[in-house]
């Protein structure tokens, strides 16, 4: 088993960093829906969220891609 570097820890605590940003903006964006649900305002809120998930864990996965040697 081989120690972990500098580069990876700090990249392992990033991509937890953004995970958590990508679960604070899902249950934003799941309050909203709900307080919304009657309301055409909601589409706007609802409709960008995968959209941003997907740059989120995209972004993530290179930063952790990147750590690797």
């Amino acid at each position: 088993m081989h120690a972990k570097t500098v580069k990876q820890n700090k990249a392992e605590l990033i991509v937890v960093g953004i995970a958590v940003v990508a679960f604070v903006l899902g249950l934003v964006a799941h309050l909203a829906g709900a307080s919304f649900a009657n309301s055409d305002f909601f589409g706007y809120i609802a409709a960008p969220i995968p959209l941003v998930l997907g740059i989120i864990f995209l972004i993530s996965y290179k930063i952790a891609e990147a750590a690797e040697d």
